[in-house]
C-alpha cells in the first residue's frame, strides 16, 4: 500500500506538541481582558504572538527534526512571522 501522505503531514499527525499549562491560563486571561475592554486588535495580535511562540518557538526541536540542517525553512518562518507581527502592530496603530 502506497502512503500518499506528505512528510510535513505525517510529522505533524505523528507527534504531540504541548502548551504549558501557566502560558495557557496566561494567554487566557490576556484574551479575556481585551475582550472585557473592547480591545479587540490588541486580542487579536497577543492570539497571534502566542500562537507564533507555541508553534515554532517553543516546538523549535520538532521542527529542526523535519528540516534538517535545513536553515532556510527556519529563516522564511522566523521572517514572514516578525512580518506578520509588524503589519498586526501598524493596523494597531491606525484609527479607523
Amino acid at each position: 500500500m502506497i502512503d500518499f501522505r506528505d512528510p510535513i503531514t505525517a510529522f505533524l499527525s505523528d507527534k504531540t506538541m504541548s502548551v504549558p499549562m501557566g502560558q495557557a491560563l496566561i494567554f487566557m486571561t490576556l484574551i479575556c481582558l481585551c475582550m472585557l475592554f473592547g480591545r479587540f486588535r490588541l486580542g487579536l495580535l497577543i492570539s497571534y504572538m502566542f500562537v507564533y511562540y507555541w508553534g515554532f518557538v517553543f516546538n523549535r526541536s520538532y521542527f529542526v527534526d523535519i528540516l534538517g540542517q535545513s536553515t532556510f525553512g527556519m529563516y522564511a518562518y522566523t521572517i514572514s512571522g516578525f512580518l506578520m507581527i509588524g503589519l498586526a502592530v501598524m493596523g494597531l496603530a491606525k484609527k479607523t
